[in-house]
């Protein structure tokens, strides 16, 4: 298995790529795509920027593309910056909802036609 570390990944887009530590049997040192499918299949919920990951790739359509993947290393730094976006992002929801209750009206106003 070769190692590398994720160079970036997208979860709603659901893929993204590694960048190789070591070049493969052919000499090829090209980013590797990676899709949700192998981290489904590893276990593995989300990746982030700089996590160290070992991997197994084949080429599909002329690209390499992972298909074994194993975590080594989580990146802590960018782990934190993640969850604390996540949890920006959901507050930021709550309030936007929170504020559409209190402009809704509730009732008939009987003056209006």
């Amino acid at each position: 298995m070769r190692k590398g570390k994720v160079k970036w990944y997208n979860g709603k887009k659901c893929f993204g790529f590694i960048a190789p530590d070591t070049p493969n049997e052919d000499g090829n040192t090209d980013d590797v795509f990676v899709h949700s499918s192998a981290l489904k299949e590893a276990g593995i919920r989300f990746l982030n920027e700089n996590d160290i990951v070992e991997f197994e790739e084949e080429p599909r359509n002329g690209k390499l593309s992972v298909t074994t993947l194993k975590l080594v290393q989580r990146d802590e730094e960018s782990a934190r910056l993640f969850h604390e976006r996540r949890a920006e992002r959901r507050r930021a929801a709550q309030e936007r909802k929170q504020r559409e209750e209190k402009t809704t009206r509730h009732g008939f106003a009987f003056w209006k036609k």
